[in-house]
């Protein structure tokens, strides 16, 4: 049980080292704390597949109307020590989460910051305001609710990419509840629906490569595959795949613990709305499997770590 304390230490150690520079923004609402601004690792998008090759596919007018949706996040992690020959390293189908709903009322306006000193000037902002949250985790519900008002925004561009996230606290919020619905918002946009520059059609198969930070920092490939392509409306099957950014951990006693293995299993779809800055409906669920052992041990450490999105537009 001490391996498995201490592999939980390290994990949760990646996370504050992930080279976040916050920066913070004056909001008018002085019912909020000032925005922190967190920058956001360049997505890579690699094209499989062009189908029909159709159209290039980017997000609308900014002037649409504001999109009201609720978005159930639900998280959770595992960790088991067994022996070696006991080990799937399967990903199992779902594990036990923790489930949150988040009504969101936001939009999009044309974009207001400065030129960036490197990359693209963004074209878009775009910013949800939370309703009165709720959760399965009755214990927090107080804590939980006392985030209504929480602020989320972002910079981006018309593809999908984003530069700039944005987090606002209410200030009555407590500690507790800022803490839950920054990492659920945090969830939420870890999963980039991001389009290709090539026109695509259905058919059409593209990947997303970025960055995901959470008990540990993973590297994330999310597969989109185009089904159907209606005027605005773009129908995805998604497929998500982590893998741990670094291939050990070191424990405080001056051990190792590699990975031996990881994969992720996953099931789900999105429909996007060109006109909203969120997907409208849907829901992608994948689980991730890491085996650590160390290098004369045959005793492993599995983690399985559960994200579920889903969106409902209402």
């Amino acid at each position: 049980m001490q391996f498995s304390r201490i592999l939980l230490a390290a994990a949760t150690a990646l996370t504050l080292t992930t080279g976040l520079v916050a920066c913070t923004t004056e909001r008018p609402d002085a019912s909020i704390e000032p925005a922190v601004g967190l920058p956001v690792d360049a997505a890579r998008v690699t094209i499989q597949s062009s189908g029909t090759g159709e159209r290039v596919l980017t997000y609308g007018d900014v002037d649409a109307d504001d999109q009201s949706l609720e978005v159930e996040v639900a998280d959770g992690m595992e960790q088991t020590v067994m022996q070696a020959d006991a080990v799937d390293v399967q990903a199992p189908a779902g594990g036990d989460v923790q489930r949150i709903t988040l009504p969101l009322t936001g939009g999009t306006s044309a974009a207001q910051e400065d030129e960036p000193e490197e990359g693209e000037p963004a074209t878009r902002d775009v910013e949800f305001r939370l309703g009165q949250p709720s959760n399965t985790d009755l214990e927090m519900t107080d804590d939980i609710r006392s985030a209504e008002g929480f602020l989320l925004g972002w910079d981006g561009h018309d593809d999908g990419r984003v530069s700039t996230v944005y987090l606002a606290a209410p200030r009555e919020a407590t500690d507790e509840g800022r803490a839950r619905i920054e990492q659920a918002m945090m969830k939420l946009l870890s999963l980039p629906v991001v389009f290709p520059a090539e026109a695509v059609g259905p058919g059409a198969t593209w990947s997303v490569d970025s960055r995901v930070t959470g008990e540990s920092t993973l590297l994330q490939t999310v597969t989109y595959t185009l089904t159907a392509l209606e005027g605005d409306r773009v129908e995805l099957d998604v497929d998500v795949q982590q893998r741990p950014a670094i291939g050990a951990l070191t424990m405080e006693d001056g051990g190792s613990l590699n990975v031996l293995n990881s994969n992720t299993t996953t099931e789900g779809s999105l429909t996007v709305d060109l006109t909203s800055p969120l997907p409208v409906e849907g829901r992608v669920s994948w689980t991730t499997r890491v085996v650590y052992g160390g290098a004369d041990s045959d005793v492993r450490v599995v983690q399985d770590a559960t994200t579920s999105l889903a969106f409902n537009d209402s």
